[in-house]
């Protein structure tokens, strides 16, 4: 019923056996270094309760056989079976919730969380210039002041 291979620097391609195991519910192979193409189905990703394989950075899925909606942490796959762009964001809420719907929306899998925001040099230099135009309004002020 369970299955955490999560964290163990594993590599190499996912066994297929492992869609065969009828009464998994939870699958964890996220952290590793997985690579080539998911050869699970539609059906046994949406039966299990937890399915975590984000962190495998080579590892990709083939979206017409899984849909275009999935969201595991993993890229889709290009014609070559190599990931063709980084893995979706991860939405903070997606937890380990036994919600298994029968949409393709598949929110019962992790995805990876990114924030998004300036950087830290475009921070760094907005900062800089602020601080330079205090300076100069400071010292004009002084001086005006100081005749």
């Amino acid at each position: 019923m369970r299955l955490d291979l999560g964290s163990n620097q594993l590599n190499g391609t996912i066994p297929k056996f492992i869609q065969d195991m009828k009464k998994l519910k939870y699958l964890n192979l996220e952290k590793n270094s997985f690579h080539g193409v998911l050869s699970f189905n539609a059906t046994f990703v949406k039966r299990l309760e937890v399915f975590k394989v984000g962190d495998n950075s080579n590892l990709c899925y083939n979206h017409s056989t899984l849909g275009s909606k999935l969201k595991l942490g993993i890229a889709p796959c290009d014609k070559h079976g190599l990931p063709m762009s980084p893995p979706p964001v991860k939405d903070s809420s997606a937890d380990d919730s036994g919600d298994s719907s029968d949409d393709e929306d598949y929110s019962n899998v992790e995805e990876k969380h990114h924030s998004h925001g300036p950087s830290k040099i475009v921070l760094g230099v907005a900062i800089g210039l602020s601080s330079i135009v205090f300076l100069i309004v400071f010292l004009v002020l002084l001086s005006k002041c100081c005749k």
